[in-house]
């Protein structure tokens, strides 16, 4: 059996009233026990009456075998239970701390099994961030809400029935580069920063993204030990995706040894400095962004419309899909899964192409068939003169029966 106390504060003029009083507003808390268990915890509420109902709730819950558990405590166990990297925890403790549990109590919310979809439904709508950030929050609540169900805290993920926001990133920001595009870019690297420190850093950092396409961490945190020469393959060079730990080998090209055997020592680094870029202290994620900046401002120099890092990834794509390599053969090379890549580049597929093209054919034969077989139409008629003899048609659309 269950039952309610007052925790008085230190500054409650009832404390000598005991700790059954109910006529205060300080926190209510339950004690009791259950089916041989000792419960004693928060109600989450300084209403009497409230924390009343939520011990029955909590009390049926245990009977019917169902195990509670309140809201901070799960967030607790999800954030402990996570293996990520800092720069990763740090987003799961502000999504789940920050906004999750801040809306709960804005809500009256205080055991996991409360929350229903309708109950969440407007969390969107108080959150002033894009869609992008929006469709970030979305995942890691998603995921919170999975590790509650598979540990029996809750029957069903409520977040799964939130929609998702289309891809908040426009289709034409995967535009690859142009030849002429990554030509000014690689001048830029030349004439950017205050001198040749800088300068050789940034074309071996462009040669890399120019070649392999790999997210600004890989390249930033490079091993010198990384560089495979003479191997029975060839020359080599190896990438651990940080994003997601896939191991990348791919062939090292003359002109990407040539910018890393010019590179300088990194600055406050020692002799036997292991890394291409970095020196190996501070921050890593610091570092990610400093060298995000440089790049940044190699951009800027260039003077190419929307350059940015990942535009690199676009390009190398598009390269081996129009010269007939798979989505497999993409996903491999960067580091991505295959769903990853026919999500957002299938259309650039010469698979893909042929077999539209191949349906069409089915569908309408031919183009030369379909010319030497279709009746004579006025409207083609007209069209083709003025394309081939550049002259206005004495006809209308209208006068020629249409």
């Amino acid at each position: 059996m269950l039952s309610l106390w007052r925790r008085h504060t230190a500054k409650c003029k009832y404390r000598d009233k005991g700790r059954a009083w109910t006529k205060c507003s300080c926190p209510v808390w339950i004690d009791g026990e259950v089916n041989g268990e000792r419960i004693r915890c928060s109600a989450g509420t300084r209403d009497w009456g409230r924390a009343g109902r939520r011990a029955a709730d909590f009390e049926a819950a245990a009977q019917a075998g169902r195990a509670r558990k309140l809201l901070p405590e799960a967030i607790t166990s999800f954030l402990n239970s996570c293996d990520v990297r800092e720069s990763t925890k740090r987003k799961y403790i502000r999504v789940t701390r920050r906004v999750l549990l801040k809306f709960a109590d804005e809500n009256g919310i205080v055991w996991v099994d409360e929350f229903t979809l309708e109950k969440l439904d407007p969390l969107r709508g108080i959150r002033p961030v894009s869609a992008l950030t929006w469709s970030k929050e979305l995942e890691v609540i998603r995921q919170f809400f999975r590790f509650c169900v598979e540990r029996k805290w809750m029957e069903e993920n409520p977040a799964l029935k939130l929609k998702m926001p289309r891809d908040p990133q426009p289709a034409d920001d995967r535009v690859p580069y142009s030849a002429e595009e990554v030509k000014r870019i690689f001048e830029a690297c030349d004439s950017f920063g205050r001198g040749e420190y800088e300068r050789l850093r940034a074309r071996a950092i462009i040669t890399l993204m120019f070649y392999y396409a790999p997210r600004i961490s890989d390249v930033a945190f490079l091993e010198k030990s990384h560089l495979q020469i003479g191997g029975p393959m060839g020359d080599a060079i190896f990438f651990r995706a940080q994003k997601n730990g896939n191991p990348i080998w791919l062939p090292l090209y003359p002109e990407a040894k040539q910018a890393l055997e010019r590179l300088p020592l990194p600055r406050g680094a020692a002799r036997d400095c292991k890394y291409f870029f970095w020196d190996g202290f501070g921050s890593r994620e610091y570092y990610a962004k400093v060298i995000g900046q440089s790049l940044e401002a190699v951009f800027r120099k260039s003077g190419v419309e929307k350059a940015i890092s990942h535009r690199f990834r676009h390009t190398l794509v598009n390269k081996i899909l129009v010269n007939g390599g798979t989505l497999e053969d993409a996903a491999t090379i960067l580091g991505d899964s295959p769903d990853i890549i026919r999500k957002h580049y299938n259309k650039w597929s010469v698979e893909t192409q042929a077999r539209t093209v191949e349906v069409l054919r089915r569908v309408h034969g031919t183009i030369l068939a379909h010319e030497k077989n279709q009746p004579a139409n006025p409207l083609f008629s007209v069209t083709k003169m003025v394309l081939e003899v550049g002259v206005e048609p004495t006809c209308s659309v209208k006068s020629a029966g249409f």
